[in-house]
């Protein structure tokens, strides 16, 4: 009796221990794995104590809520598990002990170098584990895109095609960074189209007057054996509120700038993606962001060749502040677009944009509605659940 009674108070007090150190987290969305599409939904504790961060959710998918099956964690396995047990995530796992470090939980976006390779890719639907070494001057990390699928039967699965990696150091004056990664999609047999299989670049920059000035090489390898090359030399800026990057580019057959960004999976789906839809250019490169904390942010990316040619990119998010009582609003937009003003039209079939309005009901869970540009129109969908739904 006394020993259940000390197993009881023992749980409750790590249980209050927990949620005392804990950002409560609770997601209510849609998700597509494979060819079908599932309502998520996950709810627990994550916190940081120290060098250690821990996040664990119960986590459920539904193919309908009526009719449909339900499943205890991670669908996408041959043999997804109704074992309550496997409802138990870990969504973040890591330790920082300064020389050596590891991070386990929802992907974050890859930028190396000046972005000219990989420039925000992100799959926010995937976990991944990203790991590194830090020595001096040297540093060096992995990004690798798996997931923990069951906890029962402790089996892990593939999260995102991409795995990337990186090494940098400080040179006298300047810092120099290679880094690569490969898409395993490019690598399959039954690939459509004609993938890209492998990436990598060289950057190296230095600080003048509070500039960073540097230039960054890249190359992409296709499964065809093509490969394109591209050189991008600039000046960065970062002032706080304000931050920019600006420089001139080279491209040959088969190399797109920021190709590897958060647009790629779309990209990468377009039947007639490969080498022979980039052709050799020669243009400027331009990247502003104004920051007002805690009010928002918005960055603005162009690209442009001496022919005329633009492809614009934007994204921003503005926090409305509480007023009478309410907890106040967040706004969210993304735009993608290759073609803008062509034939004096904003948004054509080539546009790619988004808008969200959300009410923050408490910390981290938002109930809001979503305007998508598809089709020539806005279409409108509601969702609850947390920022991953923007």
């Amino acid at each position: 009796m006394v020993k259940d009674t000390f197993k009881a108070v023992f749980v409750l007090v790590l249980l209050f221990a927990t949620l005392s150190f804990a950002e409560f987290y609770l997601n209510v969305g849609t998700v597509q794995i494979g060819n079908e599409n599932y309502m998520v939904y996950e709810f627990g504790p994550e916190f940081t104590v120290g060098p250690v961060t821990l996040g664990l959710t119960l986590t459920t998918y539904a193919t309908d809520l009526t009719t449909g099956s339900f499943y205890f964690g991670y669908p996408g396995s041959s043999t997804p598990s109704t074992n309550i047990i496997d409802g138990i995530n870990i969504t973040a796992l890591g330790l920082d002990l300064g020389n050596v470090w590891f991070r386990y939980g929802r992907m974050r976006p890859v930028t190396y170098g000046m972005g000219f390779v990989f420039s925000g890719y992100s799959n926010p639907n995937a976990r991944t584990l990203d790991a590194g070494i830090r020595m001096g001057t040297l540093s060096a990390s992995v990004h690798v895109p798996y997931q923990l699928a069951q906890l029962s039967t402790f089996t892990f699965t593939q999260s995102d095609p991409v795995y990337t990696a990186v090494v940098s150091s400080k040179i006298s004056l300047f810092e120099l960074s290679a880094f690569g990664g490969v898409d395993m999609d490019g690598l399959r047999e039954d690939a459509v189209a004609t993938p890209l299989t492998y990436a990598a670049g060289i950057s190296l920059t230095t600080n003048v007057l509070g500039f960073s000035i540097g230039a960054e090489a890249g190359a992409q390898m296709w499964k065809d054996g093509t490969i394109g090359y591209g050189v991008f030399g600039g000046i960065f800026g970062d002032f706080g509120v304000f931050q920019f990057v600006a420089g001139p580019f080279y491209a040959s057959d088969g190399f797109k700038p920021w190709l590897i960004s958060r647009n790629y999976s779309f990209e990468k789906s377009q039947p007639d993606f490969g080498p022979d839809k980039y052709k050799s250019d020669l243009g400027y490169i331009a990247n502003l962001a104004l920051t007002l904390s805690p009010y928002g942010k918005v960055a603005v990316l162009l690209k442009g060749n001496f022919e005329g040619n633009v492809t614009l990119s934007g994204e921003g998010i503005i926090n409305i502040p509480a007023i009478g009582g309410t907890n106040g609003l967040v706004l969210y937009g993304y735009l993608y677009d290759e073609t803008p003003f062509e034939g004096g039209q904003f948004f054509d079939d080539n546009t790619q944009a988004r808008l969200t309005i959300a009410y923050p009901v408490f910390a981290g869970f938002y109930a809001g509605v979503k305007y998508i540009w598809e089709d020539s129109q806005w279409k409108q969908t509601a969702f609850v659940g947390g920022s991953a739904n923007f």
